[in-house]
C-alpha cells in the first residue's frame, strides 16, 4: 500500500520545523502521508459520491498527514489556442454540494486540521472553492488560483431582477463560507468573489494585512472593479497566501520538514478507478441514447427495446450521480425525465397490446423515445 521515498535535504524552517517537531516519535518511524486527489471536473470527477469512501480509507490507514492534491481548471493555460473542452467545465450549480463535501471531509477525517495541507497544482473555476477551504496552502510552480467569478455569471441567468438579487446574495454567502472555513480573511474572499472589491496588502512584521482599500496598500493585487482577484504561484507566495512553491510531493514533504516519509497510494487509486468507471458508464449512455434514436419505431418490439435502453440509462444515473450530472448538462436528462419517458413507453406498450386484442395491429402509438437528442 505504501510507497517509500527518501529526500536528501535537511534544512527545516518556519512551519516545517513546527510540523517536524510535532511528528517526532519514540518509534523513530517514517511518517505516513495520505494523498487525497481533487482532480478533474468539479461536480463529476470531484463528487461526494467517492470521497466518503476515500475518507473511510484514510481513517483506516491512520496517516500522520493528509495532503489534498488539487488539479482542476476550467481554462487551459494555452490562452492562444482554443483547446478547452467546455463539456469539462466545472458544474457551479452544485455549490451547496461542494460545501457539504468540504465539511464532510473536514469533519470525517481523524487527522487534525493542522496536519492537513492543500497542494494546488491548478485551480480555475469551481475548484477554487476547495482550494481556499484549508489554511495551509502550497502551490506548484506556475499554478493558478483564480477567483470565483462564475458566481456572478450564474446569478445573471435569472431574468427576474428580485430573484436574481436574492440568488446572487445567497450564492455569495455560500461561496464566502469556503475561505472562512480555511481561516482566510473576509477582505480576501470578497475580492475573489465580487469584482467590485479591489484588493491590496500591507505587512506587519511577518503578518499579511489584506485590505479592500488599495490607497494604503504596499502592493495592489487587484485594482480593477471589473474582475475578481487572481493569483499565480509567485504572487500567492509573495503575499504569504501560499506557504511555498513545490515541484512534487517529495519537495512538498521536505518543506513540511519530513526528510523521509511513506505515501499511501490507496486514496489516489480509489479515485482513479471511480473516474474510469463513471466516465466509461457515461460513454455507454451516449451509445444507448443513439440506439434509442435509431430504434424510433412505435411497434411493441421497438418500444420494448427503447424501454430497456432507458432503464439502463436510469440505472447508470442511480449508480453514478456524475453520469446524471453530465447527461443533464449535455442532454437535459435527469432521473425524473427518464422515469417519465419509461412510463410513457409502458403506456405505449399497453395500448399496443390492447390494440392486438382488439384486432387492430401491434403498434403502440406515441410511446416515447424522443428525449436525449444532442
Amino acid at each position: 500500500m505504501f510507497h517509500h521515498a527518501l529526500i536528501h535535504r535537511t534544512a527545516l524552517t518556519g512551519l516545517a520545523a513546527v510540523v517536524a517537531a510535532g511528528t517526532a516519535t519514540a518509534e523513530d518511524r517514517a511518517p505516513v502521508v495520505y494523498v487525497i486527489p481533487f482532480s478533474g471536473q468539479m461536480g463529476t470527477d470531484i463528487h461526494p459520491d467517492i470521497y466518503k469512501e476515500i475518507v473511510e480509507d484514510a481513517n483506516e490507514v491512520k496517516p500522520d498527514l493528509v495532503v489534498f492534491r488539487l488539479d482542476s481548471a476550467d481554462v487551459d493555460t494555452n490562452f492562444h489556442i482554443q483547446n478547452d473542452d467546455r463539456r469539462e467545465e466545472g458544474l457551479w450549480q452544485n455549490i451547496e454540494v461542494y460545501r457539504d463535501l468540504m465539511l464532510d471531509i473536514k469533519n470525517g477525517l481523524d487527522v487534525p486540521e493542522d496536519k492537513q495541507v492543500m497542494w494546488i497544482e491548478d485551480a480555475v473555476g469551481a475548484s477554487t472553492l476547495l482550494a481556499m477551504s484549508w489554511p495551509t496552502v502550497y502551490m506548484t510552480d506556475g499554478a493558478r488560483l483564480w477567483g470565483f467569478d462564475a458566481v456572478q455569471r450564474f446569478a445573471d441567468g435569472w431574468s427576474d431582477a428580485d430573484v436574481r438579487a436574492k440568488m446572487y446574495a445567497a450564492w455569495v454567502g455560500i461561496a464566502t463560507g469556503f475561505p472562512q472555513a480555511g481561516g482566510h480573511p473576509l477582505e480576501l474572499s470578497q475580492a475573489m468573489i465580487e469584482p467590485q472589491h479591489v484588493l491590496g496588502v500591507k505587512f506587519e512584521g511577518r503578518n499579511t494585512i489584506w485590505t479592500n482599500d488599495v490607497k494604503g496598500a504596499i502592493w495592489t493585487i487587484d485594482g480593477s472593479d471589473k474582475a475578481v482577484a487572481r493569483f499565480d504561484s509567485d504572487s500567492a507566495e509573495n503575499v504569504m497566501l501560499s506557504q511555498g512553491t513545490v515541484a512534487d510531493l517529495d519537495d512538498l514533504m521536505f518543506l513540511l520538514g519530513y526528510r523521509e516519509y511513506e505515501a499511501a497510494a490507496s486514496g489516489a487509486e480509489i479515485h482513479e478507478q471511480y473516474v474510469e468507471d463513471w466516465r466509461r458508464t457515461y460513454e455507454r449512455c451516449g451509445e444507448w441514447l443513439k440506439d434509442i434514436r435509431d430504434r424510433g419505431g412505435n411497434t411493441i418490439q421497438d418500444l420494448g427495446a427503447q424501454r430497456g435502453l432507458w432503464e439502463k440509462i436510469l440505472g447508470a444515473m442511480r449508480r453514478y450521480p456524475a453520469v446524471e450530472a453530465r447527461l443533464k448538462r449535455e442532454n437535459g436528462l435527469d432521473q425524473f425525465t427518464v422515469e417519465t419517458e419509461i412510463e410513457k413507453i409502458k403506456e405505449g406498450i399497453r395500448r399496443g397490446r390492447q390494440n392486438d386484442r382488439n384486432g387492430r395491429g401491434g403498434r403502440g402509438g406515441n410511446g416515447g423515445g424522443g428525449l436525449g437528442g444532442g
